[in-house]
């Protein structure tokens, strides 16, 4: 008899471990997600603050389980950001841009009601300028190029198009080549340039040649936020793929 009390009472106290677990997990999903919400409004604050708009509010995702203990001790071990859409105020889309932050610094009152700094020790960012937004920098960047087109090779390699115009001859010229990083400028160095379909008519074939040079342009990357600066940047079927890092960067700064 009493055994099977002993049994039945281990079994509720078991029961009632299991449901305040539960509570105690759930609440911390629920202060993370708040948390998250107030990160994600001060990360559009922060891009406004650079000249940077989106049409929607960033989405932010707090890492670490549980979220609690971090917040005790006002260290958090990872937090992403994801923005789409980003307009600078110099006219430059960037269609994508996805934040890791690790190592993050941030008091209660700073994370919870934007009341103080948000810093992180190290900051990577991709970000992606389509293609349509590189022939715009292209075409605004010096070269007299106005009616150029630029896409991705499968393997890898850029391609840009232009017609091509002399003494009544008219060609498509498409050109080939790579992208490289040096700052926040982009170096088109172009390697192969050719007539569209391959017969060049005579009177254009020097024209063509000296296309390589005019074609190897500069593309200034906008400004990223959070102080990121380019490592490296890859062409893709989307457009360039640009990744950024920095260190001891303000995520959030209110007093």
């Amino acid at each position: 008899m009493a055994a099977g009390r002993g049994r039945r009472v281990t079994t509720v106290l078991l029961i009632l471990l299991v449901f305040l677990g539960g509570l105690l997990v759930a609440a911390d999903r629920v202060a993370a997600y708040a948390a998250a919400q107030k990160l994600a409004s001060q990360a559009q604050q922060e891009m406004a603050n650079r000249g940077i708009t989106t049409p929607d509010k960033p989405t932010a995702t707090i890492g670490g389980f549980p979220f609690l203990t971090q917040v005790v001790r006002g260290r958090y071990d990872r937090v992403t950001i994801h923005a789409q859409q980003l307009h600078t105020d110099q006219g430059v889309t960037v269609d994508t841009l996805d934040v890791t932050a690790t190592g993050i610094n941030a008091t209660t009152s700073a994370l919870m009601n934007g009341q103080g700094n948000i810093t992180a020790d190290n900051v990577t960012g991709t970000a992606r300028v389509g293609w349509a937004t590189v022939t715009s920098l292209i075409k605004t960047s010096g070269t007299g190029m106005k009616s150029v087109t630029v896409t991705a090779l499968p393997d890898g390699q850029l391609q840009m198009t232009t017609p091509v115009t002399v003494l009544g001859l008219s060609t498509t010229a498409v050109a080939t080549g790579t992208v490289v990083v040096d700052g926040s400028v982009v170096h088109v160095k172009i390697n192969t340039v050719r007539a569209q379909g391959g017969d060049v008519p005579p009177g254009l074939s020097s024209i063509i040649g000296s296309l390589r040079t005019a074609l190897s342009v500069d593309v200034a990357i906008p400004p990223l936020p959070y102080k990121l600066k380019i490592q490296s940047v890859q062409s893709t079927v989307e457009g360039l793929a640009v990744t950024a890092y920095a260190t001891n960067v303000p995520l959030a700064t209110r007093s």
